[in-house]
């Protein structure tokens, strides 16, 4: 959660102190690797600008699952907030060089965020179940679960025919017994 925390204040603080990182930078890279502007990289960079602003947060969001016994989900937000924090601090690097005006102070505290960050999604220990199990385990609950209503409807319609049945042959047959008389409790016949 700390990682979260510090990726997020130098994500804010960074383009204060360097200026070129205030613009999307993702869409000067892709425009420099497109020759001819392809509007799909432009989409491409607005979407990937978008997600990095999300780095620390999703970090922090982990974590707090973590915390809160949510440690799969946790694990999985640490990592993809891990992702999205490199991917950010990756076109930082070409507006260090370029300039001298900031404090480098806050990119090694944000590389040192994400380092801590990467470090302890590695050692958040999750059940012992894979997803594939998981999976699995789903997939026959649900299988199970049709099997038995599709069971109880072949039930139900079985009873329906056989209360049918027995009505109709009640009320077609006359009766031509009135008293059991094979059932006499004396054993007199």
């Amino acid at each position: 959660m700390i990682s979260g925390v510090m990726i997020t204040a130098t994500r804010l603080a960074i383009p204060q102190f360097y200026p070129s990182q205030a613009t999307n930078g993702w869409a000067n890279l892709f425009a420099e690797l497109s020759s001819g502007g392809l509007t799909l990289f432009a989409v491409l960079a607005g979407i990937i600008s978008f997600l990095v602003q999300f780095g620390g947060v999703s970090i922090f969001t982990g974590g707090l699952l973590c915390y809160k016994k949510h440690l799969r989900s946790g694990k999985e937000f640490v990592g993809i907030g891990t992702t999205f924090g490199f991917a950010d601090l990756l076109l930082a690097i070409p507006s260090l060089g370029s300039s001298s005006s900031g404090p480098i102070y806050l990119v090694v505290v944000a590389w040192t965020s994400l380092l801590l960050a990467v470090f302890a999604g590695r050692h958040i220990k999750g059940p012992k179940g894979s997803y594939a199990g998981e999976v699995r385990k789903l997939m026959t609950g649900i299988r199970s679960r049709i099997l038995r209503q599709e069971k109880r409807k072949r039930r139900e319609r079985r009873l329906r025919r056989r209360r049918a049945q027995s009505k109709i042959t009640r009320g077609s047959l006359p009766s031509t017994k009135q008293y059991n008389i094979g059932s006499n409790k004396n054993g007199e016949s």
